[in-house]
């Protein structure tokens, strides 16, 4: 790519998926609201009023989303959240990165990676739209790197402790994802298990263990990588900011 990535760079929710988003809102709350008018025991005013705040709050959703926005200029990275706007100097900046989303796996459409730039003392911002959903994540991080190693001032020089705390927070959200990951495909491990033992007359396990079993995985998997993520980071110092 380019040794000098052009400025302003500006990252906003795609038309298509406002679009995607105003469909979803115009099927999902009719079939939501639905049982709620055709309750008898309710109350006139309580459905009315149930149903003005949840239009209110979509309606809100949906211009949030519109008006989310992450711009990189020469000053430095601006992002328009919900309730503020927030700011960083590319002197102040600390890393950029791609992560995993960990909400990932809880609802269809999420993005499967997000980004964040972090700030003095490590602490840190979503980039909004910088996602796999709206840009070429690997390309755009790597052109808002190179707009903060041009940028940030030749004093510019790592916060050792700032890089610590990224790296220990990272650690801790890829062993939370490991775990995560482990305890869903241990449903159908369970499942498998249940149902060959039930075939061969060898029931030892109930089929409650099917929900058990994952619930007992997940803390098992969680502690394993954390002490791995914690022994391999005392190991080792922080990520080069470069």
């Amino acid at each position: 790519m380019s040794a000098s990535p052009s400025l302003p760079r500006t990252y906003r929710i795609k038309p298509g998926r406002m679009t995607a988003l105003y469909v979803a809102a115009g099927l999902g709350l009719p079939a939501a609201l639905i049982p709620l008018h055709t309750e008898e025991f309710v109350p006139g005013w309580v459905k009315w009023l149930v149903t003005s705040a949840v239009l209110g709050f979509v309606g809100w959703i949906a211009y949030a989303a519109r008006n989310l926005s992450t711009t990189a200029d020469r000053q430095g990275i601006h992002v328009r959240g919900f309730f503020r706007r927030r700011r960083i100097a590319w002197a102040d900046v600390q890393d950029i990165r791609a992560v995993p989303n960990p909400s990932a796996a809880m609802g269809q459409g999420q993005p499967r990676v997000i980004s964040y730039a972090y700030g003095r003392g490590g602490r840190r911002v979503q980039l909004h739209y910088l996602d796999d959903h709206h840009v070429h994540v690997e390309r755009e991080i790597e052109a808002l790197r190179a707009v903060w190693q041009r940028l940030r001032g030749e004093d510019w020089t790592e916060d050792a402790a700032a890089a610590r705390r990224i790296d220990r927070r990272s650690a801790r959200e890829s062993a939370l994802l490991t775990a995560l990951s482990w305890s869903m495909f241990s449903v159908l491990g369970f499942t498998v298990l249940f149902v060959v033992l039930l075939l061969t007359d060898h029931v030892f396990l109930g089929p409650e263990w099917i929900l058990v079993g994952p619930v007992l995985v997940f803390p098992a998997v969680w502690l394993g990588a954390s002490l791995r993520g914690d022994r391999d980071g005392a190991g080792g110092g922080g990520q080069s900011a470069r």
